[in-house]
């Protein structure tokens, strides 16, 4: 088959995007573990989509239909960090989200490369694949939006939603940052970065011991979110790794299956709970945040933890 035939092509923006999507996941920040995952997983379904155009396995593997409609899901969360679509959007702040959108011009390249090469591939799976690029496009989009939005605020740069900026990110005073007045500072920090959000929710960090250090409660939080954000807290100190971890290893059949029923209940195993540790990875407590879905609270405990290291003092 010629070099300049379609599907060969096609075949080449594929691995291109593929190849692009993996650069920026290799400059993900590791408190972006699930991002980090999701970019992995589009590579395994990008190779799926492959493997079908090269028609190396004889099963012909492709898509299941969920794939697209688990793109709109994670496009769905990424919504709290920007207002409406802007396709002249570029990243300011954050590497990493620059990388995203090259990735993100990958696949619209590959979705027009497709279209073209549609006659040529002649498969009743090229609409489920097109559609898929069509959206895994918007949901790379969606996550340099995120990316960017993060690093902004962090740097104490001027937010998305509000008009006034943000004051510069206080450091930690004295040598104990779990003290009761650096913790302060720190909740404040993030309770200010949630309330920029639109967010109103519970914020709770122990010692390393467990015990609670203080709880802020945002005006409007749920009830219920008190009790859950200080069982965050103590879950991912007690068992020195996040909720959202945890919770990979308890589900039916997995190594921790039936954890959450121990301990009084106090063990939580959806996102929001995170290590609190100094710059060489010692841990000295826990942070939960609660008040919102799992995976915006998931979010929030990964900004609270980057928030965390950023402040101490260097």
């Amino acid at each position: 088959m010629p070099k300049t035939n379609g599907q060969i092509e096609l075949i080449g923006a594929i691995e291109e995007l593929i190849s692009n999507i993996g650069a920026a996941r290799a400059f993900t920040p590791s408190s972006q573990e699930e991002l980090r995952a999701d970019l992995h997983r589009v590579q395994e379904q990008l190779n799926q989509i492959l493997r079908y155009l090269r028609k190396d396995t004889a099963e012909r593997i492709t898509l299941g239909e969920t794939a697209v409609s688990d793109l709109e899901r994670m496009i769905d969360a990424y919504e709290p960090y920007f207002e409406e679509f802007d396709p002249y959007a570029v990243a300011r702040q954050c590497r990493t989200a620059a990388l995203v959108e090259v990735a993100r011009a990958s696949a619209r390249r590959a979705e027009r490369v497709y279209a073209r090469a549609d006659l040529a591939v002649g498969s009743r799976e090229s609409s489920l694949h097109r559609r898929y690029l069509n959206r895994l496009s918007d949901y790379l989009w969606a996550a340099a939006r995120y990316l960017d939005s993060t690093a902004s605020s962090q740097k104490g740069t001027e937010p998305r939603k509000e008009k006034t900026a943000v004051a510069p990110l206080k450091e930690l005073k004295d040598m104990n940052p779990m003290s009761l007045p650096n913790i302060k500072i720190f909740m404040q920090a993030l309770e200010d970065e949630a309330a920029r959000r639109g967010l109103a929710l519970v914020i709770a960090v122990c010692n390393k011991e467990g015990r609670p250090i203080a709880v802020h409660v945002m005006d409007d939080a749920f009830l219920a979110s008190y009790d859950i954000a200080v069982n965050k807290a103590f879950t991912a100190v007690s068992l020195k790794m996040s909720t959202k971890e945890l919770a990979k290893l308890c589900v039916p059949g997995g190594s921790l299956y039936g954890l959450q029923h121990t301990n009084q209940g106090k063990i939580v195993i959806f996102g929001g709970g995170v290590t609190l540790r100094d710059r060489e990875g010692n841990i000295l407590g826990g942070l939960g945040v609660s008040g919102s879905t799992a995976e915006i609270d998931t979010m929030m405990g990964d900004v609270g933890e980057e928030l965390f290291l950023r402040m101490q003092n260097r």
